[in-house]
């Protein structure tokens, strides 16, 4: 299996840390009261052969992506959607379709605003065509952590990066001057509610004193090339989200709705979920999830469980490609008396930016289950950003 431990390790020493020499501010610098990040995903692949009138392949994919993200001192939540639809030419020449989605809402409610402890509420809703209907489940709980969405302290960042390479700052910037410039940022959207159309000059001009308070503009502004910078690093270029924090919630799972009518609900079981997430330098983001659960009767416990993990890194080569890596796995055994199933998936590729909102993904896989023999794929797609 391979070793995704030492593949970070070697991508750490490699990539991240050359990026750290020149910045003067660090993830932990950063704090707001409100944060919020949202994204919207449409993508698709189509692949056709045939040979004269006759079609042999007519396979395609479309899938959508929305994720949103809400923090702030009294509470914090999040929700997401990801679904898949296929479509595959079958050996009797028929055209087949298929659709799985997986969507998922939580809150977490703060017991003091300054406080990391808290309780919370999940949803989780899965589907597929194959299904008569959704598969809803709920988990209530209590844990402790939180996350801080440090997106905007990158951009400024690269503001920083690019303001720098044309010559219009003096030197890099005093950190206190980056993250006010990053807080600037993060209020895009009071600007547009106030100004309405005029919000990019009046959101440039706050951005513009904050810089101009610390001096070292050359020649007291942005001018027209700082601008265009400015623009292109918020509005053409993509910068990936970055978190920092962690959470632990423990908490009782109940299944709401099962697959169809004739299947009986799961008993109610413990469900135990960490999650980890942090920037490495400016060009880099790790993230890794774990959830358990297994159900509150005689076979609680290694009998009977379900257990997940994921670990994802992220490296952007340059402002238009990134790299991705990513190792999942998964065991679970849904009978005391049968073996434990075991899957583990190693992922990597990479992202290109093609034009503003579309990005091309090349990923490679390798995947092996206990007892089989390995299998790998290549996929590519283009994707559009509409958010």
């Amino acid at each position: 299996m391979i070793n995704t431990r030492t593949i970070l390790a070697l991508l750490t020493i490699a990539f991240v840390a050359p990026s750290q020499l020149w910045a003067s501010v660090s993830p932990e610098d950063y704090d707001v009261p409100v944060s919020t990040a949202q994204q919207l995903r449409l993508g698709g692949t189509y692949s056709y052969a045939g040979s004269g009138s006759d079609t042999g392949t007519s396979d395609g994919s479309a899938s959508l992506l929305y994720q949103r993200y809400y923090n702030s001192l009294p509470y914090a939540w999040d929700m997401n959607f990801n679904g898949v639809g296929l479509t595959r030419r079958t050996a009797d020449g028929t055209q087949e379709g298929s659709y799985n989605f997986v969507a998922g809402s939580g809150i977490r409610k703060y017991f003091k605003p300054e406080g990391d402890l808290f309780y919370s509420g999940e949803l989780r809703v899965t589907g597929n065509s194959d299904s008569d209907r959704p598969t809803i489940d709920v988990t209530p709980g209590v844990g402790y952590g939180r996350f801080i969405r440090v997106t905007p302290l990158a951009q400024a960042v690269r503001i920083e990066e690019f303001l720098l390479n044309e010559g219009v700052l003096k030197g890099p910037l005093p950190k206190e001057t980056l993250v006010a410039l990053a807080q600037v940022i993060e209020r895009r959207d009071e600007f547009e509610t106030e100004f309405g159309d005029r919000y990019k000059v009046k959101w440039f001009e706050a951005m513009e004193q904050v810089i101009a308070e610390s001096g070292q503009f050359v020649h007291g502004g942005f001018g027209a090339v700082g601008s265009l910078r400015v623009d292109e690093v918020l509005f053409q270029e993509h910068v990936n989200e970055r978190f920092i924090g962690w959470d632990v919630r423990s908490g009782i799972r109940f299944e709401a709705l099962t697959k169809d009518a004739d299947t009986p609900r799961q008993d109610p079981g413990l469900s135990l979920r960490v999650r980890y997430s942090r920037p490495v330098g400016w060009k880099s983001q790790f993230d890794f999830g774990a959830q358990y659960s297994s159900p509150f009767t005689g076979d609680f416990g290694s009998k009977v469980f379900t257990l997940s993990s994921s670990l994802n890194y992220l490296y952007e080569v340059t402002n238009r490609i990134d790299f991705t890596l990513s190792n999942i796995l998964t065991a679970s055994r849904s009978e005391p008396d049968v073996e434990a199933t075991v899957v583990n998936q190693v992922r990597s590729g990479f992202i290109f930016f093609i034009e503003n909102q579309v990005n091309l993904n090349v990923t490679g896989s390798i995947a092996k289950e206990r007892g089989q023999d390995p299998t790998q794929g290549l996929n590519m797609a283009i994707e559009y950003r509409l958010r």
